[in-house]
């Protein structure tokens, strides 16, 4: 549920960072025990998670309204986009308040952190159709024709990832798929794209394609 901003401390004394949403606090409580209790080291020191789960879900499983899946992914790729979002290259009116008052160290704390977290997919969203999650299973592993690349010749078989550049997108929220694409599709609007880019791709998608796409990855397990 979103909400009015509002302003959480982090443990251990780090700095404060601004909220854009915030879920139930039962929900953040649950989550943040949980994720405290499957912490690899309980002597380190890093902030608190609830900012995270606020649009991430429990343990960064993502979010049936689309908030995008943090767990499982490449530390380099997130700490990474949270430095992004920090500098204003990465545009995003929810991230970028909250990154502000990261630091570099915060930001990779909380990298290594989800990172090494396996909850299962985000649930509550309506499942997809049987023919749409086919569809989409033939856009990641084929393509469609020369314009439209395999999504898995560049994030990995399965949508795993290949390192800090190319995410893993299994189990992706569909919500957040269609969201990211038209997002890129609207980037490739304003300007030029370069070949090959995610930019470039997503231009050449129709909006079935994203659909299909999103209700593939949606159900595949990361």
């Amino acid at each position: 549920m979103i909400g009015s901003r509002s302003t959480i401390l982090l443990r251990h004394g780090l700095r404060s960072v601004s909220l854009a949403a915030l879920m139930g606090s039962a929900s953040i409580g649950y989550a943040q025990s949980t994720a405290t209790a499957q912490h690899t080291d309980p002597d380190a020191q890093m902030p608190s998670i609830a900012t995270c789960v606020a649009c991430h879900g429990a343990l960064g499983a993502g979010t049936a309204t689309g908030g995008p899946r943090l767990a499982g992914k490449d530390p380099d790729y997130l700490a990474h986009a949270l430095s992004m979002f920090k500098a204003g290259t990465r545009s995003s009116a929810v991230m970028q308040p909250v990154a502000h008052d990261l630091s570099d160290s915060d930001m990779r704390e909380l990298a290594e952190f989800f990172s090494k977290q396996h909850p299962p997919l985000a649930a509550g969203a309506q499942p997809p159709s049987q023919a749409l999650v086919l569809a989409g299973k033939q856009l990641a592993e084929i393509g469609a024709g020369s314009e439209i690349p395999a999504c898995f010749s560049c994030h990995a078989a399965g949508g795993k990832g290949n390192g800090a550049r190319f995410p893993s997108i299994a189990g992706e929220p569909a919500a957040f798929v269609v969201n990211r694409l038209h997002e890129f599709q609207q980037r490739a609007n304003e300007k030029q794209p370069a070949p090959g880019s995610m930019t470039a791709v997503a231009a050449k998608l129709n909006d079935a394609q994203i659909e299909e796409a999103a209700a593939y990855l949606s159900v595949t397990g990361p």
